[in-house]
């Protein structure tokens, strides 16, 4: 069964995921280290990573268990099990597959798949989602959000896409119960830039975020 998404979770306590995506495979273990460090709690490894599955299996054996490990870009059922077996105790897509839906719910995983239309996100929440990415959420922005969580009220809704330290708090504002922070978070970490300087991005942005809330 997918579960709903609960209080106690990590996205729901720090109201941040941060999506890792690169094409270099020796930088994520160091960008992830350096993200857990600076106190984000879920953690999003995309699969069209380099090396994402085996990244997140070392992770699993390395950090903490309170920190949420999950697979992004999950588009397959193969791709759910794959992410599962690796660790994942949640998958990410970028849309919404009653596939991907299926599979997580032989898995018992929680399922945040993509939506950005009215219809779309009642769909998503029809098959299980534990809450429904709002993707591209940039392309719309925060207003958009509001008027979208207003009708939708019983769905929790996580914007990602275009969101860093200095938007996140406007989303928060807007309804959101938490954010998706990839490429504005990551600057360029992943491509052997600062690690210092993402944590600092890391931290502003977990502050911005609970200053909304």
């Amino acid at each position: 069964m997918i579960p709903r998404l609960a209080p106690g979770s990590a996205l729901t306590a720090t109201g941040v995921v941060a999506v890792v995506r690169g094409t270099r495979a020796d930088r994520v273990a160091g960008v992830l280290d350096t993200l857990v460090a600076a106190g984000v709690r879920c953690l999003e490894i995309t699969l069209n990573t380099p090396g994402a599955l085996a990244e997140l299996r070392a992770a699993r054996r390395r950090l903490p268990g309170e920190v949420e490990l999950g697979a992004g870009t999950v588009r397959t059922a193969a791709d759910a099990s794959g992410a599962v077996d690796a660790g994942a105790s949640f998958l990410v897509a970028p849309d919404t597959s009653a596939e991907v839906a299926a599979a997580a719910d032989d898995h018992g995983v929680a399922y945040f798949p993509g939506a950005l239309t009215p219809g779309e996100v009642a769909r998503a929440w029809d098959l299980g989602a534990t809450a429904v990415k709002v993707f591209p959420a940039s392309a719309l922005g925060p207003r958009y959000l509001r008027d979208l969580a207003e009708p939708f009220r019983d769905i929790p809704l996580l914007p990602t896409g275009g969101i860093g330290p200095d938007t996140a708090a406007d989303y928060i504002a807007a309804g959101a119960v938490a954010v998706g922070a990839g490429g504005s978070l990551m600057g360029d970490a992943l491509d052997g830039g600062s690690l210092t300087e993402l944590a600092d991005r890391a931290e502003r942005l977990l502050t911005a975020v609970e200053a909304a809330r």
